[in-house]
């Protein structure tokens, strides 16, 4: 399911990319504010000093030798997408056993503390063309979990389900989602995890902040199960048609970077690619 989706995306994106009138490689520019080229990634550090100091989790680069006072913790590369390479320590003996195994990576880990609250939501954005001060598309998911204790939820885990609580959002409730998602940062399209009580609380602002997406996030509401083909098929057409005019409305006086190539080519074992990066 979420390959085919993903296809579709990706296709109908292109297409109405072409239909308008503008590169779909400009899409890689639309967040380039937030991309670190000395780095050449989007920096979850980076971003994580933009998050509410209410909103925000305590995250740090992890030295090795910093202790939590309460467990468990999670660490994970300042970079990566939807869960990838994160992983959950209990106690103390386990987080010295993933520093072990991470000991000689070129990578930096964060360690990120727990959030209290026990639902987790994807609130999924995309900025208007002609008003940005409105949202084009606006979704909201819950992540479902019952098979694990303690989650690392993401698309490739297959114990997280996901259902779509969009349509039970009046337009006032969606429109203080909004205003939470611009307390972010001015982004074009985004996803941000959140955890809260209940969906009321999400509304009210009542959340911690795990993550948020700028790169590539998908509108993880798609994945519902319970969502029937057809239904899938209009949903994207909408949301792509959003994003192509995103793309096309862009602020084209900024200066460019090779976001795609540079994230292409992190962490790379050759010698070869690491220096052709680090030069473009």
């Amino acid at each position: 399911m979420k390959f085919w989706i993903s296809v579709l995306i990706v296709s109908l994106y292109m297409l109405h990319c072409l239909r308008i009138g503008t590169k779909p490689c400009k899409y890689f520019q639309l967040n380039v504010d937030r991309f670190d080229a000395d780095k050449g990634i989007f920096s979850k550090i980076a971003i994580d000093r933009s998050i509410p100091d209410e909103w925000r989790l305590d995250q740090r680069y992890d030295d090795g030798a910093f202790m939590p006072d309460q467990w468990p913790v999670f660490l994970k590369p300042e970079w990566g997408q939807n869960a990838a390479g994160v992983q959950c320590a209990r106690s103390p003996e386990e987080l010295s056993a993933i520093r072990g195994r991470i000991r000689h990576s070129r990578i930096r880990y964060l360690v990120q503390a727990p959030a209290p609250e026990p639902r987790e939501y994807e609130v999924f954005s995309i900025r208007h063309h002609e008003d940005p001060e409105r949202y084009a598309v606006l979704t909201v998911t819950e992540t479902l979990n019952d098979a694990e204790e303690i989650p690392i939820n993401g698309v490739f885990n297959p114990n997280s389900r996901y259902r779509d609580l969009t349509d039970d959002l009046d337009g006032t409730q969606k429109e203080r989602l909004w205003a939470m998602s611009n307390r972010l940062g001015t982004h074009v399209i985004c996803r941000a995890c959140y955890r809260a009580e209940s969906l009321a609380d999400l509304v009210a602002g009542r959340v911690h902040v795990i993550e948020v997406n700028l790169y590539l996030p998908m509108p993880i509401n798609l994945l519902d199960r319970g969502r029937p083909a057809a239904k899938i098929l209009v949903l994207v057409n909408r949301y792509m048609l959003a994003l192509a005019r995103a793309t096309k409305a862009r602020e084209s006086s900024r200066p460019e970077k090779p976001v795609f190539t540079k994230i292409n080519l992190y962490n790379r074992e050759s010698p070869l690619l690491n220096y052709l990066r680090d030069r473009i």
